[in-house]
């Protein structure tokens, strides 16, 4: 028999107050003892106090009673699964007794579900109990996925995931040319997979391990905004200017700084107004306004043509409060690069690109990016203009700034689940939101102005317009179903909460209450009653 408390108030608090209340009660019976009144009329006093305590204290700590030992587990599997598969959970988890769901009368209220999928219907005779789930051992099964909905062109898609493998090796990957791709151990693994989204409108990716495919990765990639760069640097080098060439061939907006010396300064297309990221050498780290620029959180920092990789990150550490350091490592790099003979140490709150060559930051609302890159212009030269388009990337990708209009959700979204969706609008936040033939109503952040949410559950499979140009795609329920099936135990309200049953039955607070009117009665019969 174990005890669990649910005070009234916190429990540090309900046992100071009902230790003063003991003090006030049996003090006031010591007076009495010094005052000359009879043994028996004092011991009479303190035990119906005591029992009056004892109520009030039920009252306030509301304890529960669980009875330990009697409640056996119950494994409850999908239709299906091989009898070698519950054979070894009922070992693994030590549990006497299963069934098939189609078969699941009310019993035990401890109950593991063992499967993949898992339907609404399903669940819904277990919404009152304790609840474990757990997946069977499949190779390629995905319990948890996402990514983003829509992304611009060029801007780097990520694939969140977890995943198990029964292989010593397999590989996972997205079917789009010249993308890294993952390894799998055996057992689950959770990571992440990342490539570059090129072309616009709906895009279709499919993800495989092996030569299995797990589904389809569905999402929108819209237009490019263009993006204010400012290249400011201490001297000019075919580095800067295939940068910036580069950077307009994509459509971006650059200005150029050279400062030769305090007094000579070239500058070109010098529209440094609204600037989103600021481009530097080392040398320019010791203006004031760039670093005021960077704390006030008006836009992101990227440094390279770095010589003195140390000096540097102990500099940005100094100004910036950043965690940046470095260790020792080769020059060459398997994308053709040579790069400086350290890389970035691993840091939870930073983000290593290109081999461990460039890191970023995030402060504030700024980000701090740091490359040791020797070069990279020569691969244009060489013609590996995809390998440099690659590269840089995914470094601005990973550097993106705040944009002044966008629509952000996670995917995937399923049918008949709902989902969070925010708008991003500068000019005018909008108070609804086209969804097929559905009106999804927006109500504007409190924190952000700018910003508006809304929340829509598809009823129906496939790609759902959204406006002319814009689009959503809703899965089915035979699409990545482990993962809906994980959705909707996530909008389960019994599952990682505790029961009232695990709890045992709690002590009705009648009987508190009752206990002390009782007890309080005694106490004021007591002083006219003679003995």
């Amino acid at each position: 028999m174990t005890i669990e408390f649910l005070p009234l108030v916190d429990l540090f608090w309900a046992w100071i107050f009902l230790i003063l209340v003991a003090l006030a009660g049996f003090g006031y019976s010591f007076l009495y003892a010094n005052h000359g009144v009879s043994k028996a009329r004092i011991l009479t006093k303190s035990l119906l106090f005591f029992g009056f305590w004892i109520f009030l204290a039920l009252v306030i700590l509301n304890p529960q009673f669980e009875s330990e030992g009697k409640i056996e587990p119950l494994i409850v599997y999908q239709q299906g699964l091989s009898q070698e598969e519950i054979s070894f959970w009922k070992d693994s988890l030590k549990v006497k007794q299963a069934v098939e769901i189609s078969d699941y009368q009310d019993g035990s209220s401890k109950v593991i579900l063992l499967g993949e999928d898992f339907s609404a219907e399903q669940l819904y005779p277990f919404q009152a109990k304790e609840i474990q789930w757990v997946t069977p051992r499949k190779h390629g099964l995905v319990d948890q996925i996402s990514w983003k909905g829509a992304v611009r062109k060029g801007e780097n898609q990520r694939i969140y995931f977890s995943i198990y493998s029964s292989q010593p090796s397999s590989w996972l990957k997205v079917l789009i040319p010249n993308t890294d791709s993952v390894e799998l151990s055996p057992g689950w693994n959770q990571g992440m997979l990342e490539f570059q989204s090129n072309g616009l409108g709906r895009a279709e990716v499919p993800f495989t391990l092996g030569n299995d495919t797990l589904g389809l990765i569905r999402y929108f990639i819209e237009p490019a905004l263009p993006k204010k760069y400012l290249i400011q640097m201490g001297f000019p080098s075919a580095e800067t200017r295939t940068f910036v060439n580069w950077l307009r061939e994509k459509g971006e907006t650059v200005s150029e700084e050279v400062q030769l010396s305090k007094e000579t300064v070239i500058a070109s297309n010098a529209e440094k107004d609204s600037v989103q990221v600021l481009i530097i050498d080392p040398a320019q780290l010791n203006k004031r306004n760039i670093q005021d620029w960077v704390k006030d959180g008006k836009g992101n920092l990227l440094i390279f043509q770095v010589d003195d990789t140390q000096e540097v990150d102990n500099l940005v550490n100094r100004i910036f409060q950043t965690e940046f350091e470095v260790e020792q490592a080769s020059e060459e790099l398997n994308l053709g690069l040579r790069a400086l003979p350290y890389r970035w140490k691993s840091k939870s709150n930073q983000s290593s690109l290109i081999e461990d060559r460039i890191a970023v930051q995030q402060l504030g609302n700024s980000q701090i990016g740091i490359s040791l890159l020797e070069s990279s212009y020569s691969l244009i030269f060489q013609g590996n203009n995809s390998v440099y388009e690659r590269i840089w990337g995914e470094v601005l990708g990973a550097m993106e700034p705040d944009e002044s209009s966008a629509i952000r959700f996670a995917a995937p979204v399923f049918e008949g689940f709902s989902s969070e969706f925010e708008i991003v609008q500068s000019d005018s936040v909008p108070e609804i939101w086209l969804a097929d033939l559905d009106t999804i109503s927006l109500s504007k952040d409190l924190i952000n102005p700018l910003l508006s949410k809304g929340i829509y559950a598809p009823s129906r499979e496939g790609w759902i317009d959204c406006g002319a140009n814009f689009s959503i795609y809703s899965y089915g329920n035979h699409e990545f179903p482990t993962a809906q099936t994980a959705k909707r135990f996530s909008e389960f309200s019994s599952i990682n909460q505790k029961s009232e049953t695990e709890l045992g039955r709690p002590i009705s607070p009648w009987v508190g209450l009752l206990g002390m009117m009782i007890f309080l009665a005694g106490i004021w019969l007591e002083p006219k009653v003679s003995f």
